[in-house]
C-alpha cells in the first residue's frame, strides 16, 4: 500500500474549488485515480497469492475507471471481467456446496462453457488425456465434474476490498478535505 503522507505530498492542493472538481487532473481527482491504482495493484497481487493465473485475462481486466462526480457523492469504479466473483466466492456444485452465493450467466455470452473450459485447459498447457480423444470432450468432462463439485473460492477480492480497505481509503480524503468523510464500497454482485 502507499502511504497516505506519499500520497497527498503529491497533490497540487490548488484552489478549494479545485480539490472538490470531479475532473481526474483536479486534487480529489488525483487522489482518487492514485487510490484506485493501489487498490488494482493489491487486488492483482491477491491474485498470485491465490494461484489464480490460467491464461492472465481476469489479471488484465482489472482496471480503475474514471473518477465521476454527482451532487455530494464521487465515485470510482474498478471493472474486472464478469467471472471475477465466481473466483472469488467460488460455485456451488450439485453435490458440494462451498457457501456460494448463485448468479447467472455472463451478460451478452458468446462463449459457452464448454468453449471457456477448452481455452482455460490449452491456456494452462495442459494436454487432454488419450482416453477423452480431444478436447472438446475433455473439457466437457472437466466441465460436468464442476457442475457436481462446484469451485472452491479462491478470495482474491474479498481479501483486499473490506473494512481495511474502507479506512485506508478514508484517511487520505479526510485530510484532503479536513473534514470527517464516510467511503462507502458497492460490490456489483450481476
Amino acid at each position: 500500500m502507499v502511504s497516505e503522507v506519499d500520497i497527498l505530498n503529491k497533490l497540487n492542493l490548488g484552489t478549494s474549488k479545485a480539490v472538490i472538481e470531479g475532473q481526474p487532473n483536479s486534487p480529489l481527482g488525483a487522489l482518487l485515480t492514485t487510490l484506485a491504482n493501489d487498490v488494482t495493484k493489491q487486488l492483482t497481487e491477491s491474485l498470485d497469492k491465490h494461484g489464480v493465473s490460467a491464461s492472465h485475462n481476469l489479471r488484465q481486466s482489472i482496471k480503475p475507471q474514471s473518477v465521476k462526480l454527482d451532487g455530494d457523492m464521487v465515485s470510482v469504479e474498478i471493472e474486472a471481467d464478469f467471472y471475477w466473483k465466481y473466483v472469488n466466492y467460488g460455485v456451488n456444485g450439485t453435490e458440494v456446496s462451498h457457501g456460494a452465493p448463485a448468479w447467472g450467466y455472463e451478460k451478452n455470452n458468446t462463449k459457452s462453457f464448454n468453449t471457456a473450459i477448452q481455452e482455460w485447459v490449452r491456456n494452462r498447457g495442459i494436454v487432454a488425456p488419450q482416453q477423452f480423444g480431444s478436447y472438446e470432450s475433455f473439457a466437457f468432462a472437466i466441465m460436468q465434474n464442476i457442475k457436481k463439485k462446484g469451485q472452491k473460492p479462491r478470495p482474491f477480492f474479498t481479501d483486499v476490498v473490506n473494512k481495511d480497505l474502507v479506512e485506508y481509503l478514508r484517511k487520505p480524503i479526510e485530510k484532503l478535505f479536513k473534514k470527517s468523510m464516510t467511503v462507502v464500497i458497492i460490490e456489483p454482485w450481476q
